[in-house]
């Protein structure tokens, strides 16, 4: 099975260094800059202390993608500060989600790690008390038509994204960790019982394993195909983590727990194969032996990492399953007939005026 260069090299960096041809490094290169991995490659390396022995050029390429990084990493530190004080006058659990979790932690995935906003989980029922705590502390909502926000609210799993009025900054505020619409039935309470307070702050994180978690429903329950190499990177290096702190039977039972156990089994099997990790004999048995197992799903991920007719007939199955699993079929039939409406009617006013 051929592998991206990106998955290759984070599988066994000091393997790929060995072996890598100037076209590999070339191609790389151009991989990483496509999905924003320049800086997690450099400090890739560096975990490994292998930074020196890199060809000159690509060193220079790695540092110039760690400057940006550090200029975003400082951006969200000084995001994270100024939301505090508005924050902080919350009587309820605010936790922060994904990037900004994984670098209030500093977990290994978080090292180059680009981010586009700040993900936020509130109980729903704190959701509007939430906002207009943001609202006073200068984040907006763009106006939306009316069915674009019941979408949003009894639909999905989050509010319309907030901008800040100076800043620019977006937070999605979420008070789910997937879409209603898909009547999963998942147990989001169990994120706030296990979530951690961040020392000297306002703010909280999940659980390593729940960071984990809502990485696979992200990946294995939704539609997205422009970024399967670095959302498996991001769960390799998570589920590293899990395996170094010998939390990984405590995955599969709160994953078990919260109800997404599926997408929990089947990206650690993506994992195993991808990156070659070796499990403990206990875990393996259980991935081995799971009812959860979904063969044909993880086929088409495999797939979407090549190029050709396979590909693309995978990456359109894989559009289709997501949607699937995002909306059950009456609220998919209606989503798709109400937005072509409004987009007919948009295109009507504008040949009429």
């Amino acid at each position: 099975m051929l592998i991206p260069l990106p998955i290759r090299c984070f599988a066994n960096p000091q393997a790929f260094l060995a072996s890598a041809s100037a076209a590999d490094w070339t191609d790389l290169l151009q991989q990483a800059r496509s999905l924003g991995l320049t800086a997690q490659l450099r400090a890739l390396f560096v975990r490994h202390s292998l930074f020196q022995q890199l060809p000159a050029t690509v060193q220079r390429h790695c540092d110039w993608g760690w400057r940006y990084y550090q200029k975003q990493q400082a951006s969200l530190f000084n995001e994270l500060l100024q939301l505090e004080p508005c924050l902080a006058q919350a009587s309820y659990p605010c936790v922060l989600l994904k990037g900004a979790a994984y670098q209030a932690l500093g977990l290994a995935v978080s090292e180059g790690r680009l981010y586009s906003d700040i993900d936020l989980l509130v109980n729903r029922q704190q959701l509007n008390d939430c906002k207009a705590k943001l609202f006073f502390a200068g984040f907006f909502e763009p106006v939306m038509s009316a069915y674009d926000k019941h979408f949003y609210l009894e639909l999905s799993h989050e509010n319309p994204p907030l901008y800040h009025v100076k800043r620019g900054t977006a937070i999605d505020l979420h008070f789910a960790l997937f879409p209603l619409a898909g009547q999963k039935k998942l147990a989001t309470e169990q994120v706030f019982q296990h979530a951690n307070p961040i020392a000297g702050s306002c703010l909280q994180t999940p659980s390593l394993s729940y960071l984990y978690i809502h990485a696979a429903i992200h990946f294995f329950w939704q539609e997205e195909q422009h970024k399967l190499v670095k959302d498996l990177i991001d769960l390799d290096l998570l589920c590293s983590e899990l395996a170094g702190q010998q939390r990984l039977t405590q995955l599969l039972c709160d994953s078990e727990q919260f109800g997404a156990l599926e997408p929990v089994v089947n990206t650690l099997l993506l994992v195993q194969r991808l990156f070659g990790r070796e499990f403990p004999v206990d875990i393996a048995a259980i991935l081995a032996h799971s009812s959860k197992r979904r063969t044909v799903a993880r086929a088409l991920v495999l797939a979407q990492l090549h190029f050709g007719i396979k590909a693309r007939l995978a990456g359109a199955l894989w559009y289709l399953r997501g949607y699937r699993h995002k909306m059950h079929w009456r609220a998919l039939t209606r989503h798709v007939w109400v937005k072509s409406k409004l987009a007919w009617q948009q295109r009507s006013k504008k040949y009429t005026s």
